[in-house]
């Protein structure tokens, strides 16, 4: 099975090599390689718990559950793997007393060197990354594999129904801790045994802690010379296009009201465009690098703040009045789309967001449903509820607390997932048993899941 994979992965990267030669060198992934082969991966260890999430948004899931093993189990070696570029900064800057790498290729003779080196105990994977090498590799080797936040798109679910190799290796894992009844329902189609699936909640919304921002919101918005009456507008997570929608909508709906705009590329090398983008629609434009390094003054109301650092966007949602959630305005893929929404809400921030998000589908239905949340079509419509919400100081109020409502309403998926976690580090794997799970942990919103 293995040699088969690795034959189908050369095949692959035969035929697409031209894209991918070109997007490595305009991204700057090409000096990667030698690390995705295990170039300095460090010194072997031994008996590790290897945490992995692909990208910034899943790395952060990873804080409170690395949290709990340094302080319940002090001992044991841990190591964080990332796939993308910006995964792999978000967790050297979270998880620096740790081992941080980049998540390997997956070619069989490659993952046998990352498992070798690594010598994993237990593997804790954060969402959806199922690599076949890598999980037949654990599975040979004896090592539990837990997945933690798990989710199964549509497309996806298709995709896997049409494979041999993905339900194989689905059907191996230990534990499958997952968002929803819809996507452990997936898995149930796919041959995933009942007792290794666990309806747990989103981790996501436990990210958003108690949202008592107050101090934090005084504090950013000294810093960045945004007086009391000054109305605060960020755009979080903006991809291409997302910024000009939202620098339109921002000049239209502002009039002549004291309002400040901040925009957060979700990748900071867009930032120089962004700002270009700026420039072009008659604002000062400001980069947060700048700001840090002290070669210029935060722009108050004056200018437009664009943000090209990382780490900071919760900080932000803040210091803000109204926030616009990106990655959703604009179609994207069928498996993705949006960022999180959870953040601005906990602080009772009013949310607004686009009709793609599908990879928080039911945050978004939660928000609606509670009238928590403003979903926008177009600049058009994003204009109109940015002027509704900058006129109306207890409208903004009113979404803002319920936006709060639904989020406290969805957290715990993380103790639930960090006690199945130390059953099977207790040596429980595989064989636990869904029953006792649901005698002692209640399911996200306070419902005992009745499997």
């Amino acid at each position: 099975m293995r040699f088969l994979l690795d034959i189908a992965y050369s095949l692959g990267l035969a035929v697409a090599s031209p894209w991918l030669v070109y997007r490595l060198v305009r991204s700057g992934g090409w000096r990667d390689l030698p690390a995705r082969f295990g170039a300095g991966l460090g010194e072997p260890i031994e008996g590790s718990i290897w945490l992995h999430g692909s990208s910034a948004g899943e790395v952060s899931l990873l804080r409170p559950l690395v949290e709990r093993l340094e302080r319940e189990r002090p001992g044991v070696p841990l190591v964080i793997s990332a796939y993308t570029a910006t995964g792999l900064a978000a967790a050297r800057k979270a998880f620096s007393r740790h081992r941080v790498i980049l998540f390997p290729f997956d070619l069989s003779f490659v993952v046998r060197r990352f498992m070798s080196r690594l010598d994993p105990r237990l593997i804790v994977i954060v969402e959806s990354e199922y690599w076949p090498n890598f999980l037949l590799e654990a599975q040979r080797r004896g090592v539990p594999v837990a997945v933690l936040n798990g989710k199964i798109s549509p497309r996806s679910y298709r995709a896997y129904r049409r494979s041999v190799v993905v339900p194989r290796v689905l059907r191996g894992l230990g534990l499958i801790a997952v968002q929803s009844d819809e996507h452990a329902e997936r898995l149930r189609r796919l041959g995933v045994a009942d007792a290794r699936i666990h309806v747990t909640g989103n981790m996501k919304y436990d990210l958003a802690g108690s949202g008592e921002g107050a101090a934090a919101r005084r504090e950013v918005r000294r810093t960045l010379r945004y007086g009391d009456d000054c109305l605060v507008v960020i755009g979080g997570s903006l991809h291409p296009g997302e910024h000009e929608a939202l620098i339109d909508a921002f000049v239209g709906a502002r009039g002549s009201r004291n309002a400040a705009l901040i925009l957060v590329p979700r990748y900071p090398a867009d930032a120089e465009s962004v700002a270009a983008r700026v420039r072009a629609a008659g604002f000062a434009a400001v980069r947060k690098t700048e700001i840090d390094a002290g070669r210029a003054e935060p722009p108050g109301a004056q200018g437009v703040l664009v943000v090209d650092t990382i780490g900071e966007l919760g900080r932000l949602y803040a210091a803000a009045d109204v926030a616009f959630v990106g990655g959703s305005l604009h179609f994207r893929g069928t498996n993705k789309g949006g960022h999180n929404l959870m953040e601005p809400a906990i602080l009772g921030v009013p949310v607004l967001f686009g009709p793609y998000n599908f990879s928080f589908k039911e945050t978004v239905e939660d928000l609606l449903a509670r009238d928590a949340g403003i979903l926008v079509r177009d600049s058009k419509e994003l204009e109109h509820a940015l002027e509704a919400l900058l006129a109306d100081e207890e409208l903004r109020r009113a979404i803002g607390e319920r936006a709060r409502q639904v989020v406290l309403h969805g957290q715990g998926a993380t103790a639930r997932n960090f006690a199945l976690l130390t059953r099977v580090l207790a040596g429980t794997g595989a064989s636990l048993q869904a029953q006792a799970f649901e005698r002692t942990m209640p399911r996200a919103g306070g419902h005992l899941d009745s499997r």
